[in-house]
């Protein structure tokens, strides 16, 4: 199953994406999930609920959550999330609440998180869509030196309707609600995968 799990809308500042095109370009390019994850919102949720749609493609409303040491994609009761939490705060909160916090483009040169949390997470995103090749390698490697037994995801960031779909999460099971998210995302059983060379992601939204 293809997910695309870093999508920001209209309701992120930065982004031009509407909900409608957004759904007719994830039917368009072949992946079977979206996760919206606006800038510290959820007014996602006004147009569009998690689940299955009439063509089949599950929806997860999530957020990118910003705090000092970097921002973190973060699934489950986001309803709830306090605002304006620091990173140790915000892991503690999601643990609690039995949710999921991802730091997000973790090495990227603009908005890195700091490497010295990153131990705390078993879940990175590795391979981010608009990142430089660079950026995703420096993440690999970290990985391989200090992350045993971190589990990686990947995502486009689109911000641009051209970008939804080019990078993705392939899960090995079925996804169709957040509960179904967490599981598989706590099972393990995914991996990254880049759909078109980065340097497309790049030419239409870098």
């Amino acid at each position: 199953m293809l997910v695309d799990m870093h999508i920001h809308t209209r309701f992120s500042p930065c982004s031009s994406i509407r909900i409608a095109q957004l759904l007719k370009r994830a039917r368009e390019v072949g992946i079977d999930a979206i996760c919206i994850t606006d800038h510290d919102t959820i007014a996602a949720k006004s147009i569009i609920e998690n689940g299955v749609d009439s063509s089949g493609i599950c929806v997860i409303v999530g957020i990118e959550y910003t705090t000092t040491k970097g921002d973190f994609l973060i699934f489950g009761p986001i309803e709830y999330i306090p605002k304006g939490m620091a990173a140790e705060g915000l892991l503690k909160w999601i643990k609690k609440e039995g949710g999921v916090a991802i730091p997000a483009h973790p090495f990227r040169k603009s908005r890195p998180v700091d490497i010295r949390i990153l131990p705390s997470f078993e879940i990175v995103e590795a391979l981010n869509g608009r990142n430089h090749e660079s950026e995703n390698e420096s993440c690999k490697n970290w990985i391989k030196r200090h992350g045993d037994g971190v589990k990686e995801i990947g995502g486009s960031d689109a911000h641009t309707i051209a970008e939804v779909g080019q990078t993705v999460t392939v899960f090995d099971n079925n996804i169709y609600s957040v509960e179904d998210l967490i599981k598989e995302l706590r099972n393990g059983n995914y991996s990254p995968l880049q759909r078109y060379p980065l340097k497309t992601c790049k030419q239409v939204g870098l």
